[in-house]
């Protein structure tokens, strides 16, 4: 069995989904799929057993753009640990209070969930609740490995993550948010303001403070991007003992298993002071210069610049104006349009088939 799934949805997609990207785990060899038939139907086999629960799963928590997907390859390639990609189609209908929703419900959102929808492969048993659901997912994942560990990436909803598996182990990896951002707008295309780009990463930061405050010591790690490709074996070999393994040299040999990525490469860090001009800079650091300092990373010698309430009223119409531009030039007027009316009127039957159409164009698109 084949496990896919990916660490960020196309922004052209925003309106339905929660993450963004798709393009790495395409270059990656990953087959995403869309049929026409029911995702319950056509997955549904029954499984002969229920499998043994997950009882403490690893998770890498960060925001998008930090490396998570470079770390969870090295991770996946160590003999004992299985690592697969973002997992938010597992947290996205639980509660911060750990609410669970009714397997039904749970189970007729994935059929119009596009990250599962497209890249992830699964048996789901109809026997099971909302909770032996997800925990199969991963259970099935670490039959298929044949490993001792299983994991994945989160880039949101860290907590919920700890409501489903009290015991799990947490990974937190920090990247400098100017480097977050620059990736944003400038490799991904994202993003045309800088403060909407530095606030995704706000957003996961504050999210994984959240959790961390309710984390016993011994629980969680954390580390660094820039320490990750300045010392990787060294950063490695901490995360293995965390993890109660020892380090492999097998984990750095991950790029030549047809993965388009490369080993670590100390020149990405930094790449927000040449590439991102003065005013994006002082834009970026007047939205995140607080957690910059706590997380030990040094602001710019630049200006400070304060950003008014007029200020982000004018930047928010203009990321509208943006993201609109980019979705109609990649969807059309007529689909853009229908699918923003049938998800704001609630018509959740109309909305499902917008959203299969544009699937059906995205996911080629995102092929070539």
């Amino acid at each position: 069995m084949t496990f896919f799934c990916i660490g960020y949805l196309s922004p052209l997609l925003l309106s339905f989904a929660p993450n963004l990207g798709f393009i790495d785990m395409v270059k990656q060899g990953a087959s995403p799929r869309l049929t026409a038939t029911s995702a319950v139907d056509t997955l549904t086999r029954g499984l002969s057993t229920q499998r043994p629960l997950v009882k403490s799963p690893f998770f890498i928590c960060c925001s998008g753009r930090s490396g998570s997907t470079h770390l969870r390859l090295m991770l996946d390639h160590h003999p004992q640990l299985s690592c697969v990609d973002e997992v938010g189609y597992i947290t996205e209908l639980v509660s911060d209070d750990g609410d669970m929703p009714d397997v039904a419900t749970y189970r007729q959102w994935l059929e119009s969930d596009f990250i599962f929808q497209s890249c992830c492969d699964f048996t789901i048993d109809p026997d099971l609740d909302f909770y032996e659901l997800v925990n199969d997912f991963l259970c099935q994942q670490k039959d298929c490995s044949n490993k001792q560990a299983v994991g994945a990436i989160s880039h949101f909803d860290f907590i919920r993550l700890l409501k489903l598996w009290p015991d799990a182990r947490f990974i937190h990896m920090v990247r400098d948010g100017r480097d977050v951002a620059y990736s944003w707008m400038k490799e991904m295309h994202l993003f045309e303001n800088p403060w909407f780009a530095a606030e995704k990463w706000r957003e996961a930061e504050q999210a994984w403070e959240r959790l961390a405050q309710r984390l016993p010591e011994g629980q969680y790690l954390e580390i660094t991007y820039e320490d990750m490709v300045n010392d990787t074996v060294g950063t490695l070999t901490e995360i293995c003992q965390f993890l109660g393994v020892d380090y492999d040299a097998e984990m750095l040999k991950f790029s030549k298993a047809g993965s388009y990525f490369t080993l670590p490469d100390p020149k990405f860090s930094g790449l927000w002071r040449s590439h991102l001009s003065p005013w994006e800079i002082q834009v970026a650091e007047a939205n995140i210069s607080d957690l910059l300092i706590d997380r030990g990373y040094k602001l710019s010698e630049l200006p400070r610049l304060t950003v008014s309430s007029l200020d982000l009223k004018r930047f928010k119409l203009m990321e509208k104006v943006f993201m609109w531009q980019r979705r109609i030039s990649f969807f059309g007027l007529r689909l853009s349009a229908v699918e923003y009316l049938s998800r704001r009127l609630g018509l959740r039957g109309w909305h499902s088939q917008v959203k299969q159409e544009m699937h059906a164009i995205a996911i080629p698109a995102l092929k070539r």
